[in-house]
């Protein structure tokens, strides 16, 4: 790449991808479905109002939402644990589940869509794959090794 700019924005996007990618096969894998969308234990609000959102436009905010992250992690680098990109990458990926995902399951999904706990569990459980992988991919393409382990 270039420019760190240039570099920021091609880890994120591909970051974005790779990770919605992931996601998205989980999500819709038939035992998942089964679960999520099982009316003996899913929220009526919850059946009746996600079939109406529209997927692609949700699928390239979060996408763009990992240029953020990109760039964020470009800020924070030197002072996220670990010395590997692999290490870094991880604690990046479960920050980004922390700080972003936790959130929405609880104020989205459990307490405006009445989703029950234990489905939002199944969804964190998912959610933190992938953004493990967003981080871990992230920090492969940012990756600077510190001055003191040069």
């Amino acid at each position: 790449m270039k420019n760190k700019t240039s570099k920021i924005i091609y880890s994120g996007l591909i970051a974005g991808f790779i990770s919605e990618g992931i996601l998205g096969a989980l999500f819709m894998s038939p035992p998942i479905q089964s679960i999520l969308y099982n009316p003996n234990w899913q929220s009526k609000i919850f059946l009746d109002l996600t079939p109406t959102r529209d997927l692609i436009s949700s699928i390239a905010g979060i996408v763009i939402l990992s240029v953020a992250h990109s760039w964020l992690f470009s800020l924070f680098q030197k002072s996220i644990p670990g010395e590997s990109w692999i290490k870094k990458g991880m604690f990046w990926g479960f920050s980004i589940w922390l700080l972003y995902w936790v959130f929405q399951e609880w104020f989205i999904y459990h307490t405006l869509l009445k989703e029950p706990i234990l489905l939002n569990l199944v969804e964190l459980t998912i959610l933190l794959v992938g953004s493990v992988a967003e981080g871990l991919i992230i920090s492969k393409i940012l990756f600077e090794k510190s001055k003191e382990t040069k």
